[in-house]
């Protein structure tokens, strides 16, 4: 599936590798709202908003330009862009798909790049139309979008269970489950300490303007 080669510039992570190429079946198969080509073009779309491609399946304008604002200007959303989503005709939902498509394909190209290693090649889609699978209880609580309970990192995706699952399947690798991402004791067993990667983590997120 995969067209990457991992540079000798970092040891071969198996983890991580599994993870990618789980996560590009989860890209490439139908999801609640969106096909397998579909999500595929979204990711396309995140990549050429990244400066990573040249090129892109067409989409409807609404869902390109998310695409492009989630990859790489996700700090000038406000509800406004969501209610016009949802004028468009969308599900409010599919907005939480779109963003679990995005953050999937982003951070596997940002820890190739990290590796100094090839963009993967995006995989064929799987046919098949989307079956929605909404997580019991979602709602407007204190986010822009329905999460089960309260919205944290951790649950940001929870109105989805198949893309929470896919985005902690990819993160465990990377970083942690988030069944200990708030506990601070726990040490991640690599070569980072977990004060330094919290130190990490933080900086990054600063740079990039994170907010919840």
């Amino acid at each position: 599936m995969s067209t990457s080669t991992v540079s000798s510039l970092a040891e071969v992570d198996l983890a991580a590798e599994d993870a990618v190429r789980s996560s590009l079946d989860a890209l490439a198969a139908p999801g609640s709202f969106f096909t397998g080509a579909e999500r595929l073009a979204i990711a396309a779309h995140a990549r050429v908003a990244r400066g990573l491609a040249s090129a892109a399946p067409e989409l409807p304008a609404a869902v390109a330009e998310a695409a492009r604002r989630i990859s790489v200007e996700a700090i000038t959303t406000r509800p406004e862009h969501i209610a016009a989503w949802e004028a468009d005709g969308h599900d409010i939902l599919s907005y939480v798909e779109l963003v679990a498509v995005v953050s999937l394909i982003t951070t596997i190209d940002s820890y190739r790049i990290g590796i100094g290693a090839e963009l993967e090649t995006l995989p064929p889609p799987t046919p098949g139309d989307p079956v929605p699978v909404i997580g019991e209880g979602a709602t407007k609580v204190n986010a822009w979008v329905p999460t089960v309970g309260i919205a944290l990192a951790p649950t940001a995706l929870s109105a989805l269970p198949n893309e929470s699952k896919h985005k902690a399947d990819l993160g465990k690798p990377f970083y942690l489950s988030d069944k200990v991402v708030h506990q601070y004791d726990v040490e991640p067993g690599r070569e980072l300490t977990r004060m330094q990667m919290e130190l990490v983590a933080s900086r990054t997120s600063w740079l990039n303007e994170c907010f919840f």
